[in-house]
């Protein structure tokens, strides 16, 4: 991989709703939690969207139940994606393959 350099794509930057909570492993939980039940209390919203990658999924879902145990009557619907990831490799000598 020496002969090869990997090339950045740009991200597509997804703006961020107002009752969507994005979960990162180094984020503190009460943070999370005291936000999630400011949504759903005082703001008055319906639903609130978790998003997590790789090891702030288990944490998620920690916090999700949490929730639901604080909030009589809430209910939850859970849907999983993934997102395929290519990367491309340019090489810096002529005649390789990209």
């Amino acid at each position: 991989m020496d002969r090869y350099q990997r090339v950045e794509k740009p991200r597509e930057e997804t703006p961020i709703d107002e009752n969507e909570i994005r979960i990162t492993s180094q984020g503190r939980m009460r943070s999370y939690i005291t936000y999630a039940m400011s949504l759903l209390q005082e703001k008055g919203s319906d639903e609130i969207v978790f998003k997590a990658m790789g090891r702030a999924i288990n944490k998620t879902v920690t916090i999700v139940e949490l929730i639901k145990r604080r909030i009589v009557g809430l209910h939850q619907i859970t849907s999983i994606g993934s997102i395929d990831i290519t990367d491309t490799w340019e090489p810096l000598e002529e005649g390789l393959v990209t």
